[in-house]
């Protein structure tokens, strides 16, 4: 199943296509984050936060990270992400700011344009 927001906006479109990078595009991580079909998450960021211990220590990192880029509220610890995450997690991570601040790494630069 894929993600299909057809009434989001641009920035709930640039927050899904940001946190895509940020979660190498698991489909689990991202249907396990938000509703399918609405622009919102599937439950309340804490009930995410603690349905998250299905999913290993890595993910569980990126699923605090995709939290708090949505809403602030995944409660991401650095030195955790320093402890555990490997170099494609950080590609992915500085990938995803990257895109949120408006230099895709996969286009042009917002400067460009």
């Amino acid at each position: 199943m894929r993600i299909n927001w057809k009434n989001a906006n641009k920035q709930e479109q640039l927050l899904l296509e940001s946190i895509t990078i940020l979660t190498g595009g698991r489909n689990d991580l991202l249907e396990f984050l938000f509703d399918i079909s609405t622009p919102r998450l599937r439950k309340r960021a804490g009930i995410l936060r603690d349905d998250s211990w299905q999913f290993g220590p890595e993910e569980i990192l990126l699923i605090q990270a995709a939290l708090d880029f949505w809403s602030g509220s995944g409660h991401l610890a650095f030195w955790e992400c320093l402890e555990i995450w490997n170099d494609n997690h950080w590609n992915d991570f500085v990938g995803a700011i990257q895109k949120l601040k408006g230099n895709d790494p996969q286009g042009p630069k917002a400067d460009e344009t």
